[in-house]
């Protein structure tokens, strides 16, 4: 919506939101963000039952990219990879310490969206 008003009233709210998002994402300390627990990626990496937990984690990624690309906020950009980077580790971790056909059977959740946010960040950084 800004990018089309340029509203400065809707640009405060983007900066502060994104600043707010930050602040959580730095007291947790791994690059981990979402509104639920990382245990719920070990049980998706176990093969057991749990919501599609990286449609979220799309959304918010894309969000970000979104303020980095659309808003201009360079701390978007930072959270987005600090994001990435927790994930990365999460799935190297799974193929090392069982096989990569592991990997892969955890990816039967819906996860298509984040093949999208990672080629978008990949082309900006």
């Amino acid at each position: 919506m800004w990018a089309s008003t340029k509203n400065d009233s809707l640009k405060g709210k983007m900066t502060a939101l994104v600043a707010g998002l930050s602040a959580c994402q730095e007291k947790i300390g791994t690059g981990y963000l979402s509104a639920f627990p990382p245990e719920l990626f070990d049980r998706f990496e176990d093969v057991k039952p749990v919501w599609a937990p990286y449609y979220t984690i799309h959304k918010i990624l894309a969000g970000l990219l979104d303020q980095y690309t659309i808003g201009g906020n360079p701390q978007a950009l930072k959270m987005v990879t600090s994001m990435v980077d927790y994930f990365y580790k999460r799935v190297m971790n799974v193929i090392s310490q069982y096989t990569i056909t592991r990997h892969y059977q955890s990816l039967n959740e819906e996860t298509g969206g984040m093949n999208d946010v990672l080629y978008r960040l990949y082309i900006l950084t």
